[in-house]
């Protein structure tokens, strides 16, 4: 009986063809192509970076809750537009919403973000004690500043008390109606 090294080879050969038509069948394939004909769908792919599981609806509907670094897609949209909102899994406070206008048969995205924050500036010269919407906050020494975290949308009071005297120092309102930073720098009025 002989033995052949390369009696494997065609084998081999045809196992490493078939890989490489595999491979170059799903590089090839796209879920949602853009195509003259108006085939293929249109999806929304959806990100969660707001550091909490958040539940994600669409035009008022749930659609799934998303924890924290995972992306979703939501398959075969219909075209027009469409209200997207993250709300806190426990309270259904809303964390952030967009409006996606969906007008060809591709991928869309949208990205969750981190909860609105503001930021409080003390340059009264005193210590002042913060509050929002009558919740005490924290204290501040003059020339300190602090961040109020995941504010929630809608109109926030902001109350500086003076520390030392109970006196107010200072108030305002902000308006609280995107995923960003706000600020509030608190200056003695001489």
């Amino acid at each position: 009986m002989r033995s052949d090294k390369n009696s494997k080879s065609p084998y081999i050969i045809v196992g490493i063809v078939t890989l490489m038509g595999i491979l170059a069948l799903s590089l090839i394939r796209c879920k949602s192509p853009t195509s003259p004909e108006g085939k293929g769908e249109a999806d929304i792919i959806v990100t969660n970076d707001c550091g909490e599981t958040v539940d994600i609806y669409m035009d008022g509907v749930l659609k799934f809750a998303l924890k924290h670094k995972w992306t979703i897609e939501i398959d075969n949209v219909s075209l027009g537009e469409h209200e997207m909102e993250a709300r806190e899994l426990t309270t259904g406070r809303l964390i952030d919403s967009d409006t996606i206008d969906v007008q060809e048969k591709i991928d869309y995205t949208w990205t969750i973000g981190a909860p609105p924050s503001i930021k409080v500036t003390n340059n009264f010269g005193k210590s002042l004690t913060i509050y929002m919407d009558g919740n005490y906050q924290f204290n501040l020494v003059d020339d300190e500043s602090r961040w109020i975290m995941g504010v929630s949308y809608g109109e926030r009071y902001l109350k500086a008390i003076d520390t030392s005297s109970g006196q107010e120092a200072a108030s305002t309102t902000i308006k609280v109606d995107k995923n960003e930073d706000y600020y509030w720098t608190i200056e003695k009025i001489t």
